[in-house]
């Protein structure tokens, strides 16, 4: 036990290296963050910001482009084109009033101006919200974008909000007659960045022409150390992200514990798991290395279990069927050299017995007719009767010695059980007893004719000879998938467990006067058809002797 102990530590060698090579990535990977995490979070961190800053980007482009959208839309009004026609009164239908009104209950709007082409209002919706020009449009940013133009922004003054203008042109006959314009609330712009705000690290700003800086609400703010820049949302627009405390520090800490605590909980757990593994292959593989040793002193009766996990598993079926391929092999040969020596012994035997048996029995003969005494001539029976029994005792020796190999045809099985019956009938009837045919009629074996013949007369007149009085035997045939069973069966006393196990033996016999070699040699003309011979009896309920050969040959080829 303690060599195969120390065999098996092999796998745990394995199993231990392994370990080895699925933890040092891991520490090679701490050690190499230390020493450019740095690098390393600065990427990872600005990819992350660059793609929400390209996010946020598109989100306020789109903001504008909704706005333009709904000014276009006022644009091409009719009722709008008429309030600029000269010597009309600027008179704003009710249509359109309900139109523009509809356009301001997002809450983005503060008014829609009519503006002449001197930049003067004309109209303002709602009216309440009418004012005269109220700053030079000149000193503010002014940019072309699409067929809008954006004035401003205007950051919050002495309490007012902070706005900014999307314009449009009015054309009548392909003249500017006049402008619309929406006067935006500047937070309803700014507040879309609001989502890249976060405390203590950065926040946005929309910085217009590098001179404005406004914050997420929409206030003014002053420069600060941009850490990232957006692509222009307008012309002269863009986002900024200023650092707002130091970027990097908590969670390039908190990063560094993070993977400190995983390599820490990978090591255990990875140990743990490679521990048990261990355990377990060694807990498979024992059993292999002792099934081995058995095998190695013979002992071929001990399989090993076949419930190992995968390759395992596999292992443990192929060892047994080892196992068992060697045992037969071994049987084998050791029956080879057996009936080798049989086959020797048997020809010793018809040299230097039968050949002086038939002498003796030649002058028992001659004896016999010279002889005119009564006595001696019943003497000189008996012994030839013993001659006649040791002679023939002799051949079935030879024949189990050195069995004929088999000459297979296609056989009718129902031939050869009339046969059997035709020929054994008497001896049944002598025995008070009978023989009853059963099964399928049709089935057919490829087999040696003369072999299957001799093995139904020993099987039958055994069982005749077993039977009692008014007993019964009976042979019976059927098809069992790809094999034909044929059984014989009587209805004598049968045997215990003890002598059933002991009818193969050659020269074992409980009858006067038998040789022991009938159910031997039975056993051998069946095995060599390719069948197989099995006894099922116990005491008091007769016993069924089955034979079992191979049916897959398709008679249309031979």
């Amino acid at each position: 036990m303690r060599l195969a102990l120390t065999r098996l530590n092999l796998a745990r060698r394995y199993l231990w290296g392994a370990l080895i090579a699925a933890l040092i990535p891991l520490l090679i990977v701490a050690f190499l963050y230390d020493r450019y995490s740095v690098d390393l979070l600065d990427n990872l961190v600005r990819n992350r910001i660059d793609s929400q800053l390209e996010s946020i980007a598109a989100k306020t482009e789109n903001f504008i482009a909704v706005q333009a959208g709904r000014l276009e839309s006022i644009v091409d009004l009719p009722d709008t084109t008429a309030l600029f026609k000269k010597g009309v009164p600027a008179q704003i239908t009710d249509q359109l009033l309900d139109l523009l009104l509809l356009e301001m209950e997002s809450g983005d709007i503060y008014a829609v101006e009519f503006m002449d082409i001197d930049g003067n209002v004309l109209q303002t919706i709602p009216p309440t919200r009418q004012r005269e020009r109220p700053y030079d449009y000149t000193t503010l940013p002014f940019v072309q974008h699409g067929k809008a133009e954006i004035i401003g922004p205007e950051p919050p003054r002495g309490g007012r909000p902070g706005w900014f203008l999307i314009r449009m042109p009015v054309t009548l006959n392909q003249e500017t007659v006049g402008f619309v314009s929406l006067r935006m609330r500047l937070s309803s712009l700014t507040e879309q960045v609001a989502g890249l705000l976060k405390p203590d690290l950065y926040e946005p700003r929309v910085v217009v022409f590098d001179r404005i800086n406004l914050t997420a609400v929409g206030t003014a703010a002053g420069p600060g150390t941009a850490i990232a820049r957006s692509r222009q949302i307008m012309p002269g627009w863009r986002i900024d992200l200023v650092e707002d405390g130091d970027l990097f520090s908590e969670p390039r800490t908190e990063v560094r514990y993070q993977l400190l605590l995983i390599a820490a909980i990978s090591a255990i757990g990875v140990t743990v798991l490679f521990i048990r593994m261990s355990q377990r292959v060694t807990r498979y593989l024992l059993p292999l290395s002792e099934g081995a040793r058995a095998i190695s002193n013979g002992d071929f009766t001990n399989p090993v279990p076949e419930d190992g996990p995968g390759e395992l598993g596999a292992l443990a079926q192929a060892f047994n069927r080892m196992r068992v391929q060697l045992e037969r092999m071994i049987s084998s040969r050791v029956d080879m050299e057996r009936r080798a020596a049989l086959g020797n012994i048997a020809a010793g035997i018809a040299h230097e017995v039968r050949n002086p048996l038939t002498t003796v029995a030649a002058t028992l003969y001659g004896l016999k007719q010279g002889e005119r005494d009564c006595e001696r001539r019943e003497m000189y029976d008996i012994v030839s009767e013993e001659i006649t029994r040791v002679d023939q005792t002799i051949a079935e020796f030879l024949k189990y010695a050195k069995p004929n190999e088999a000459v297979v045809e296609i056989v009718q099985l129902r031939d050869i059980f009339k046969s059997t019956k035709t020929l054994l009938s008497a001896a049944a009837h002598e025995k008070g007893g009978e023989i009853s045919l059963i099964g399928d009629s049709s089935i057919e074996l490829l087999i040696d004719p003369a072999h299957l013949r001799q093995i139904l007369l020993n099987l039958t007149l055994n069982a005749i000879q077993a039977i009692e009085p008014s007993g019964h035997v009976s042979l019976r045939a059927h098809r069992a998938g790809k094999v034909v069973e044929i059984s014989v069966t009587d209805d004598g006393p049968g045997m215990d467990e003890e002598l059933a196990g002991k009818a193969l033996r050659p020269f074992f016999t409980t009858r006067p006067g038998g040789t022991g070699l009938g159910l031997p040699i039975t056993n051998q003309l069946v095995e060599a058809n390719g069948g197989t011979m099995s006894i099922e009896t116990s005491c008091g309920h007769g016993t069924v002797i089955t034979l079992r050969f191979p049916t897959d040959f398709d008679r249309s080829n031979q």
